[in-house]
C-alpha cells in the first residue's frame, strides 16, 4: 500500500509524520543552507528543492520510496498558493495528496485526545504570523466553520492582526466556542495569551470572557496531519475519521465580461460547487471572458481564467442561466453555465491567469513598493487632516507635501479611494464598525478612517469606513 506522509515546515525545519496501524510516527531534519528560508512556499525553485530533500530523507533514514504528500499550509493560503505547491511536486514527480491548513491539524490532533462535542478554536502562531480558526467537534468528526484571523502578525496588539475581510467583528463576539487551544513556542503563545486578553479590554463586545485558554505543543500539529494520513491510507484506526474543510479563506469572485459577481463564500466547503442564478449573462464581444477572483486582504487577486467563443454558448445566452464554479479535492476549479429551463449546461476548466493578472512580475513589484510607502502617506494625511494652525508655515508644507505626495501618486495610475457620502461598496472598502444616522441613507458611508487605494484597476488597499445602517 502507498504511504501518506504528512509535510510541516515549522521554525526551518521540515517535520514529517506517517501512520501505522494504530500510531503516529514523526521525524524531523534541518534543510540545507541554500533551501533554508522564512518561507520556503513563496518560491517555486526553493519548494522544489525542499520536496527533493524530503524524498531523499523518507528514502535514506525511514525506508518510505513510494509515497504521496500531504503539504501543511498557513491558514492565510488561498487557491493560487496552493496551486503553487501542486506544480511544484508535479515539477519534481512526487504527489501531491492534499494540502491542509496548520489549524485543521491542529483540531484534528485536539479532536484525538480530548473527549468532547462542541465549537473550539484553534490558533497556530509563530514564525511572525498567526492563524486563528473556528471548528466543530461531532461524532461525524472535524468541521471548519470559518477563518477568522490569517496571516503575518508581528506585534502584540492583537486588534491589529491580519483579520480576513470584516471577520475582526466577528472574533470572540459572537463564536460559541468555549475553549481555544494555541500552538507554537514558548515565546509565541505566551504573546498570544497576553495579546487576547489585552483584546478582550480593547472589544467590548468580547462575548465569552470566561472562554478557557489551552497552549499546546506545536508537535500537534504534526500529529494532527498524521492523523490525516492515516485516514487515506484507509487505516481501522483512523478511517471513521471525518475531516470537513473549506474550499480557501477568501470569498472567490466571478468577473464575467468586466461585470463582477460573487460566487464562493469564504466557508464553503469542497467538494462542491457553487454559483448564482441572473437572468442573462454580461455579453462579450464574440469572445465571453470570465476571470475569477480571490478577494484578500488588500483588494481582488487574479487567479484563473476562461474565454469562450460566443458561438460556444450561444444557446446560453439572453436566457436566465445558472453560473458558478465547481471544485474537485485538490481544489481545482471549473466553469459551470446551466440553462435553467433546460437544465443543458457547459463545464469548462478553470486556467491560470493572464501575465497582467495574478502572476509574478514587476506588476507585483510595483504594487509591493507601492504598499511600502503608504504609510508614509497615510502620515502626511493624518498631520493634514488634523492640523490645528492651517496658517502655521510648517503646517502649510505639511499639507503641501500631501498634496504633492497625492498628485504623483495619480500621474502614476494610483488612485484613492474614500467614498465619504456615498453608498458603501464591498470591493473596494472595508466596514470596520457600523453605527446610526437617521440623517444618512441606509449603507452609507459616514467616515473614512483609512484611505484605500487602486493601482491601474486593482485594490492595493481597501478603504477603511464606518458605515451607517
Amino acid at each position: 500500500m502507498k504511504s501518506i506522509v504528512g509535510m510541516h515546515y515549522w521554525e526551518q525545519k521540515i517535520h514529517l509524520s506517517w501512520s501505522s496501524e494504530e500510531s503516529i510516527s514523526t521525524a524531523a531534519f534541518n534543510l540545507p543552507a541554500d533551501l533554508r528560508k522564512d518561507d520556503i512556499y513563496s518560491d517555486s525553485s526553493v519548494l522544489g528543492g525542499v520536496l527533493r530533500a524530503v524524498r531523499e530523507y523518507l528514502g535514506q533514514k525511514v525506508g518510505i520510496t513510494d509515497f504521496g504528500l500531504i503539504v501543511c499550509t498557513p491558514d492565510s493560503f488561498g487557491l493560487e498558493d496552493i496551486r503553487r505547491i501542486y506544480s511544484a511536486g508535479r515539477e519534481v514527480g512526487i504527489d501531491i495528496v492534499r494540502t491542509l491548513c496548520e489549524t485543521m491539524s491542529l483540531a484534528l490532533s485536539i479532536y484525538g485526545e480530548y473527549d468532547f462535542d462542541g465549537r473550539m478554536l484553534a490558533a497556530v502562531v509563530g514564525d511572525g504570523r498567526v492563524g486563528v480558526s473556528e471548528y466543530e467537534f461531532s461524532d461525524r468528526g472535524v468541521r471548519k466553520i470559518d477563518t477568522y484571523a490569517a496571516g503575518k502578525w508581528g506585534t502584540t496588539a492583537f486588534h491589529k492582526a491580519p483579520f480576513l475581510g470584516g471577520y475582526a467583528n466577528k472574533l470572540f463576539d459572537t463564536t460559541e466556542a468555549q475553549v481555544l487551544f494555541c500552538a507554537g513556542n514558548m515565546n509565541s503563545t505566551i504573546t498570544f495569551e497576553q495579546s487576547i486578553k489585552s483584546y478582550a479590554d480593547y472589544s467590548p463586545a468580547f462575548a465569552n470572557r470566561g472562554m478557557q485558554m489551552k497552549m499546546v505543543d506545536s508537535k500537534s500539529i504534526i500529529e494532527g496531519l498524521g492523523y490525516y494520513c492515516g485516514k487515506l491510507e484507509e487505516r481501522e484506526a483512523f478511517v471513521g475519521l471525518g475531516v470537513m474543510d473549506t474550499l480557501t479563506p477568501y470569498d472567490i469572485f466571478l468577473e464575467i465580461n468586466g461585470q463582477m459577481f460573487r460566487v464562493i463564500n469564504a466557508d464553503t466547503e469542497f467538494p462542491g460547487s457553487e454559483g448564482i442564478e441572473m437572468r442573462k449573462m454580461p455579453e462579450g464581444n464574440g469572445t465571453e471572458t470570465f476571470k475569477v477572483y480571490e478577494n484578500r486582504n488588500k483588494g481582488f487577486y487574479q487567479i484563473g481564467e476562461v474565454e469562450v467563443p460566443t458561438d460556444n454558448v450561444q444557446d446560453f445566452l439572453k436566457k436566465p442561466v445558472w453560473v458558478g464554479l465547481g471544485v474537485n479535492k485538490d481544489r481545482e476549479l471549473s466553469l459551470v453555465i446551466q440553462n435553467m429551463a433546460t437544465e443543458a449546461y457547459l463545464e469548462f476548466p478553470v486556467g491560470p491567469a493572464q501575465a497582467q493578472g495574478a502572476t509574478a512580475g514587476s506588476g507585483d513589484d510595483i504594487t509591493e513598493f507601492i504598499e511600502k510607502i503608504l504609510p508614509i502617506i497615510d502620515n502626511l494625511e493624518y498631520a493634514s487632516k488634523f492640523a490645528q494652525d492651517e496658517d502655521n508655515p510648517y503646517t502649510k508644507g505639511i499639507i503641501q507635501t500631501y498634496e504633492n505626495a497625492v498628485k504623483i501618486l495619480e500621474e502614476n495610475g494610483i488612485t484613492i479611494i474614500s467614498g465619504e457620502g456615498e453608498p458603501f461598496d464591498f470591493n473596494y472598502q472595508n466596514a470596520v464598525a457600523h453605527v446610526t444616522d437617521v440623517d444618512l441613507p441606509e449603507n452609507t458611508v459616514k467616515q473614512v478612517m483609512q484611505t484605500g487605494y487602486v493601482y491601474k484597476g486593482k485594490v492595493i488597499r481597501t478603504a477603511s469606513v464606518i458605515v451607517a445602517n
